[in-house]
C-alpha cells in the first residue's frame, strides 16, 4: 500500500472478494516521493478504514543494493536504466513476496494496471491492463517467469476513472489524491545532481558533432541521455540531439534527429513468457514506457534476439527495457 488510490482500492476489492488482507507499505528511501511520512499515514488511514492489519517494512537496504546502485552504475557506464522495472523485479516480486509469506500471505497484490492469465500447463501470462491510458505491463515483466506466481493485479480490468469513483463510494480518504510520475528517489527530477552526490562530480568535457567538431562544453556525461535535445547549451542552425555518450574521450556526440532513427536493435537477457516460439516471428514492441507499440520482426539468437522494426524508431538507447 503506497498511500495512493490504486493500491487502496486494490486492497478494498480483495477484501470484498472474501480474502484476508494485510496492508504492507515499503520504506525504500529517505525523502522518496513514493513513501513519504504523509504517504505512510495515508496508507495507515486506509487500512483503518478497511479494518485490516497494517505494517511498514524497512526496505532501504535491498532498495539501495538492487535498484539505486545499479541505476547509478548504469548511468556511469553510459546506459539509460529504468529503475521502476528493476524495483518491481527485485524488490516487489522477490523481497516483498518473501516477507509477505513470512506473515502467512499466499501472494502480494499491487495497484498496477495489468492482468495475469493462468496458462493451461501452469504458470501465468502477463497481459496489458484494460485501460490503455494506464496500462503498466511494460514495468511488470519479471526477471523469472515463475515470479508471477506470487503476484496479483486486482485493477487489471478497471479504468482509472472507475477506480477513483469506487474509492469515493468506499469513503477512502485518498480518492482524489494526485499521482507521482518521477523517479521516487530523485523527487526533484535532477538525476545528474543525484548521481554527482552519490558518485562524486562528473568531469566536464566537449560536445562535438559527428565529424568531431567541438560545439560546446558539457557539464558531465551523466546529465545527458540519448535523444535529449533540451539543455545542451549550444546553438546550431538545426535542432541537435544527443546521439551517444563517448565514455573514453568524455565527449557528448550530437547530431540531427534523423541520425537517431534506428532500423533494428539487439536485445539481451530476454524473459520468454510464451513457450514454443519459432526461431523467427512477428510481433509488436515498445522501446520505452511511453512509446507507442510498433510492428517488428524478432529473430532469436541464443539468450538474445535481433529486433527489426517495420518503421525506423527514434532514440533507441542502450540500457532500456523493451
Amino acid at each position: 500500500m503506497s498511500g495512493g488510490v490504486d493500491s487502496s482500492v486494490a486492497a478494498a476489492l480483495l477484501q470484498e472478494q472474501g480474502h484476508e488482507v494485510v496492508g504492507l507499505t515499503l520504506k525504500v528511501w529517505e525523502r522518496a516521493r513514493c513513501c513519504s511520512a504523509d504517504d505512510v499515514e495515508d496508507a495507515r488511514r486506509v487500512a483503518v478504514r478497511l479494518g485490516i492489519p497494517f505494517f511498514v517494512l524497512d526496505a532501504h537496504g535491498v532498495f539501495d543494493r538492487e535498484v539505486v546502485e545499479p541505476f547509478a552504475r548504469g548511468y556511469e557506464a553510459g546506459l539509460t536504466p529504468n529503475p521502476c522495472v528493476v524495483c518491481n523485479r527485485r524488490v516487489r516480486f522477490r523481497w516483498l513476496v518473501e516477507r509477505a509469506r513470512l506473515l502467512g500471505c499466499a501472494w502480494v497484490a499491487t495497484g498496477h494496471y495489468a492482468r495475469l492469465e493462468e496458462r493451461p500447463g501452469g504458470g501465468f501470462r502477463l497481459r496489458k491492463g484494460r485501460d490503455p491510458k494506464k496500462d503498466q505491463s511494460y514495468f511488470l515483466v519479471p526477471e523469472r517467469p515463475e515470479d508471477l506466481a506470487g503476484i496479483r493485479f486486482p485493477l487489471g480490468g478497471w479504468t482509472k476513472e472507475e477506480v477513483r469513483r469506487r474509492a469515493g463510494e468506499l469513503g477512502l480518504p485518498v480518492a482524489r489524491k494526485a499521482e507521482s510520475q518521477d523517479v521516487c528517489f530523485v523527487p526533484d527530477g535532477d538525476v545528474a545532481g543525484f548521481l554527482d552526490r552519490r558518485l562524486g562530480p562528473s568531469p566536464r568535457g566537449e560536445i562535438v558533432d559527428r565529424e568531431g567538431r567541438v560545439l560546446g562544453t558539457h557539464r558531465g556525461q551523466r546529465a545527458y541521455t540519448v535523444g535529449q535535445r533540451r539543455g545542451l547549451g549550444i546553438s546550431a542552425p538545426v535542432p541537435l540531439y544527443v546521439l551517444r555518450r563517448d565514455g573514453p574521450d568524455n565527449r557528448i556526440v550530437v547530431g540531427p534527429r534523423e541520425a537517431l532513427l534506428c532500423r533494428a536493435m539487439d536485445v539481451e537477457k530476454i524473459v520468454w513468457l510464451e513457450d514454443d516460439l519459432p526461431q523467427e516471428f512477428e510481433c509488436s514492441v515498445k522501446i520505452r514506457s511511453a512509446a507507442p507499440e510498433v510492428a517488428c520482426r524478432v529473430r532469436r539468437r541464443g539468450a538474445g534476439a535481433r529486433v527489426r522494426f517495420a518503421t525506423p524508431q527514434f532514440g533507441v538507447a542502450p540500457g532500456q527495457f523493451a
